[in-house]
């Protein structure tokens, strides 16, 4: 059986549309858990209306963010292969069967595959131009949106960190550890990039307090940063250096905080962040956030 977590927050326009794509897949043997991130449009009342045994919903009193909504959804988990389907995108009819069929064929225990535009209808995902097996380097190399298909065991009882929304790809990283993945060349989901809803993954845009808090939590994890080192050095220097000037920056900002704004100074507080190495705006430890004091950006669900 395969378990399709979707986790959905205020998308009563979108959810059926993502809702039907599951129940239309040529594949029937699978299971849906929605999870309402205390929703408060008419999300409520189109989930109470569902009377299928293969779906159940789970609902947050208050809305916690996606991340820790993904959370819940992988703790209800019971099929042997797992994914996951944001409310407002769609699976192809036969997706869940390919990449069934795929593992089946190739021995993989994780399938990787490409995605399309709504509006375009063109890939979205850079990579292999052809079906191939892939490395935890190749893996690491791919970029833009992809899907897919993962053994639940090889996810044992790893988790989103909910400090780092949009940064799933911690995750996926120690997941590629053990995976034997293998890449189709097929979109098998469509993603909506119409409408004004759209989540942005990178924290690009996020306050300096934010990247600190991010990069602090990131430096704690020494499983990813290992696995970081082993499948690009380069990315792993640039995230060592804004983890290091987290580090500085932190207590900095605490202090900050805690001084009473009606508190005098001799004048401002010059702050030396550590240089990153070199690799430029493209280098992949940028992760989406662009160069300097990076963000983190999220590798699409099996990737």
């Amino acid at each position: 059986m395969i378990s399709v977590v979707m986790a959905t927050y205020n998308r009563a326009a979108t959810l059926p549309r993502a809702v039907d794509s599951v129940r239309r897949q040529t594949y029937e043997e699978w299971e849906l858990i929605v999870v309402d991130d205390g929703s408060t449009d008419g999300t409520s009342g189109y989930l109470d209306e569902l009377v299928d045994p293969r779906i159940r919903i789970c609902r947050h009193p208050r809305n916690r963010g996606v991340t820790a909504a993904k959370n819940t959804g992988l703790d209800q988990v019971r099929g042997d292969w797992f994914t996951s389907l944001d409310s407002d995108d769609e699976m192809v009819p036969d997706a869940l069967e390919a990449m069934v069929s795929c593992a089946e064929r190739t021995g993989a225990t994780a399938v990787t595959c490409n995605c399309t535009d709504s509006t375009t209808g063109q890939f979205l995902g850079v990579g292999p131009t052809a079906d191939c097996r892939l490395t935890p380097e190749q893996t690491w190399r791919l970029r833009g949106e992809h899907w897919g298909l993962t053994k639940t065991s090889l996810l044992g009882d790893l988790r989103f960190d909910e400090r780092l929304p949009g940064a799933e790809d911690v995750v996926w990283l120690k997941v590629n550890r053990k995976a034997r993945r293998y890449y189709l060349h097929r979109a098998l989901l469509i993603v909506h990039t119409e409408g004004a809803d759209r989540v942005t993954r990178a924290n690009s845009a996020a306050g300096i307090g934010r990247k600190v808090e991010v990069f602090s939590a990131l430096g704690e994890d020494a499983v990813y940063l290992r696995e970081l080192r082993r499948v690009n050095r380069s990315a792993y220097r640039h995230t060592i250096a804004r983890v290091w000037a987290a580090r500085i920056l932190r207590p900095l900002l605490v202090h900050s905080a805690a001084t009473p704004s009606g508190s005098s100074s001799t004048g401002a507080t010059a702050v030396t962040v550590p240089a990153s190495q070199p690799g430029g705006p493209g280098d992949p430890a940028d992760m989406g956030g662009g160069p300097g004091f990076g963000g983190i950006g999220d590798m699409r669900e099996p990737v």
